[in-house]
């Protein structure tokens, strides 16, 4: 099957903010829609969370909302009837922690301590490196600079440290309310923005477990402190974004290639998520298609072993947000189905260390056994998607299907590597939950009949361990089949149960627990059996039966049944199957 493993996060804004749009963009692969808070209205952003999960809903395609914060930034304040001002090279410029008019020789910052942080040799950016100062001296309050460049700037221009760290807390008042606003919307995804250390990751999910928030928390990696600090950041955060763009101001330009494969394989290592963002097909803002560099670039992304790659400008402001997507999405499984990114993917096996709980072995186990067999895929009944995770950061060959009856963890699995969630409802018992699995993936396509599917899952599935089972299943295995059968309506041709073998208790007269999910066995159907017939589910005879197909289509307008199926009392009681009464095959499991 072939399922493009690497998934697309899609910026939303005011370009692709249309029903047809957001509709064309699911449909070409967006998997996570990305709302950047630095910019819009909650109004704004209310319509366009639920212009997102309506269409999503009526599609039955999960898409994750992602709410990108605006985090601890310095920017410069207001230029006069917020004109461009001209800044010349060589000239001295003053920073002020004010709110004072700017000039082209004073520029206000909203940065309170800068004349105690800045000192002599220190270089500030502004305006994404349009212009750069260099720090000569400080006068009081006053921080004198020589511009490096001539340069035009306007209001509101942020402001980029380079060699001090601004001690900015790392929620802002307006991060808390947007935050606030986004439990509300109920996000599933916190992208936090300037994370340099791992304490502000657990401050931001300490916040948002006091507003009943159970989003997922990307650390952005924008800074040098953020790259020197990743251990420790993967720790807390429950994925990373490396975010080219501020990251490509604060450190060498040379060094961001550098930068990007070592955050990928540390998150990689980790065993969690990534996303590769900012300008990968910058230029379709305003041109159809992409230029050699920008899809080699994603190319390049999903070689490194990449979760995830991100549209920004071009979903949010381009003229071809939909192209984006659909190139994109193109680009990436273009280079899954190559031979050179399928033998790398087969070595990325680094996550696994061993010691480690019997949950992890226990993933790991099922990965080497599916790849050993050279399964078709790995089948994941879930109720927090963990064993998902855990086995799609192994980078396996097949496609992993998780199926929960949780919405949220279905949405909040769209970030992960070759995983495919799917919906289903909650199964009283793990061998029903399990059936039922496998009865999704075939309607959904990404199982046939006759293939190999290893199957992982912590039994129960309210079990403490992350996973605690393998299995072998072989979808629609073939038990048995006869040589007459029927149905009684066309609405239900075929029947899933359990089997129960009937005829010692009919023989003794006694009480049997038949239910409406119950299979019967029988050497023949007599007139005995009817009471139970009006209720199972299906019938299976290794013989005849006393009572015409007219009568039992009369009997029980829901009854399959199978006549003359050799070995039929050989069935393994209590063992789910399949009666088909269409074919006449009885199949091992749902499909």
């Amino acid at each position: 099957m072939n399922i493009r493993k690497t998934k697309i996060v899609c910026s939303i804004g005011p370009a692709c903010n249309k029903d047809e749009t957001i509709r064309s963009m699911i449909f070409a692969g967006m998997n996570i829609a990305r709302f950047n808070f630095s910019h819009g209205t909650y109004e704004w952003h209310k319509e366009a969370m639920e212009r997102v999960k309506r269409i999503s809903e009526e599609l039955n395609t999960p898409v994750a909302i992602m709410l990108d914060t605006k985090g601890p930034e310095i920017r410069t304040g207001k230029t006069a009837g917020n004109a461009e001002i001209q800044i010349e090279a060589g000239s001295t410029v003053e920073l002020v922690s004010d709110e004072s008019e700017c000039t082209p020789n004073h520029i206000s910052l909203s940065w309170k301590d800068a004349a105690k942080k800045l000192k002599s040799g220190m270089r500030v950016l502004v305006a994404d490196g349009l212009l750069e100062l260099d720090v000569k001296s400080l006068n009081g309050e006053k921080i004198i600079c020589t511009a490096a460049n001539s340069a035009k700037i306007s209001s509101n221009k942020n402001v980029n440290l380079i060699g001090v760290h601004a001690g900015l807390p790392i929620m802002s008042e307006k991060d808390k309310a947007d935050l606030k606003f986004g439990a509300e919307m109920d996000i599933d995804f916190v992208a936090a923005s300037f994370v340099s250390f791992a304490e502000e990751i657990v401050q931001i999910k300490d916040y948002l477990k006091g507003l009943g928030s159970s989003a997922k928390v990307i650390a952005k990696i924008e800074n040098e402190e953020g790259v020197n600090n990743i251990s420790s950041i993967l720790k807390e955060a429950d994925g990373i974004m490396v975010a080219r763009g501020d990251l490509g101001v604060q450190l060498p330009v040379e060094r961001i290639p550098l930068a990007q494969k070592h955050i990928i394989s540390a998150c990689r290592d980790a065993g969690k998520p990534v996303i590769t963002a900012t300008q990968m097909l910058d230029s379709m803002i305003v041109n159809p298609r992409p230029t050699r560099a920008e899809l080699t670039d994603v190319s390049n992304a999903v070689f490194d072993g990449t979760d995830a790659v991100m549209l920004s400008g071009e979903t949010a402001n381009g003229k071809y947000p939909v192209e984006a997507v659909k190139t994109m999405a193109l680009i990436t499984t273009t280079t899954e189905n190559s031979s050179e990114y399928r033998s790398r993917m087969k070595f990325i096996d680094s996550s696994y260390r061993p010691g480690l709980e019997v949950g992890h072995a226990v993933t790991h186990s099922a990965y080497k056994l599916a790849r050993n067999i050279q399964a078709n895929a790995i089948l994941i009944p879930t109720l927090h998607g963990n064993t998902a995770r855990m086995i799609g950061s192994y980078r396996p060959e097949q496609t992993v299907i998780a199926v929960t009856p949780e919405k949220r963890v279905a949405r909040q699995l769209m970030i992960q590597w070759g995983v495919i969630p799917c919906l289903c409802d909650l199964a009283d018992d793990s061998e029903t939950m399990i059936q039922n699995a496998v009865k999704m993936a075939l309607e959904k396509g990404a199982v046939h009949l006759s293939d190999k599917v290893v199957l992982c899952a912590g039994i129960p599935l309210s079990s403490p361990l992350m996973a605690n089972t393998i299995k072998v299943l072989i979808v629609g295995n073939v038990l048995a089949r006869g040589t007459r059968f029927g149905f009684a309506s066309k609405e239900c041709k075929r029947a899933f149960g359990r089997i129960v073998h009937v005829d010692s208790f009919l023989e003794r007269g006694e009480k049997i627990n038949v239910q409406h999910n119950t299979i019967m066995v029988l050497k023949r159907i007599t007139e005995a059996a009817l009471p139970l017939l009006r209720i199972a589910e299906g019938v299976i005879s290794e013989g005849g039966s006393d009572i015409s197909a007219q009568e039992l289509s009369f009997i029980n307008k829901r009854l399959v049944w199978i006549l003359d199926v050799p070995g039929a009392l050989k069935l393994e009681n209590d063992l789910s199957v399949t009666v088909d009464g269409e074919q006449g095959l009885v199949y091992e499991g749902a499909i």
